[in-house]
């Protein structure tokens, strides 16, 4: 189990620095762009609403994707303890061994799907990164084959179509860096 939760972590830092961070950074700097000039506080709301988007969708499709895996760790373990326990009342020392060795290859399985997380996730987020800036620099971040998408393209995977604008992954997600190690 530490072995699983130390993974998630470090997956989640890696998601943060390299692919969330750039993400967020410039959609900040574009919020920022929206009170400059003379617009109404309205105008000004609605623009920050759009520059922000992208990065908000962002994090709850990392949120939606990391709530997988736990997820699929308690299913395991809850079938570990349909399978050890049944319907019995009383806890033996043998079974609690075998809930405790059932529930730590539950958590191997889990930790080996995490890689597969990474690159699904750089996959899908790759259309919302920004392009090559100070955001990107000494990250996983190549230079975008297009620049930022515009709304009503596609979305993400299990978010409404057009929040921010994703478009189906290309034929180049192939060649995405490997977030995994």
């Amino acid at each position: 189990m530490d072995k699983l939760q130390a993974e998630v972590h470090k997956a989640s830092e890696k998601l943060d620095e390299q692919i969330l961070g750039p993400i967020q950074g410039f959609a900040y700097k574009n919020a920022s762009a929206c009170f400059q000039g003379k617009s109404g506080s309205r105008n000004r709301q609605e623009c920050v609403e759009r520059a922000m988007t992208p990065a908000s969708q962002a994090s709850s499709y990392v949120q939606q994707e990391m709530n997988l895996i736990s997820e699929r760790l308690n299913r395991c373990a809850e079938t570990c303890q349909d399978d050890i326990y049944g319907f019995t009342s009383t806890q033996s020392a043998e079974q609690k061994a075998r809930m405790e060795q059932c529930t730590n290859a539950c958590a191997e399985k889990c930790t080996a799907v995490i890689p597969e997380m990474m690159q699904r996730i750089a996959s899908n987020l790759k259309p919302l990164l920004p392009p090559t800036s100070e955001f990107t620099q000494g990250t996983i971040l190549a230079a975008p084959e297009a620049p930022l998408p515009m709304s009503g393209m596609g979305g993400v995977p299990g978010m409404p179509p057009g929040l921010g604008g994703l478009p189906p992954p290309s034929a180049g997600s192939a060649n995405l860096p490997n977030l995994g190690s």
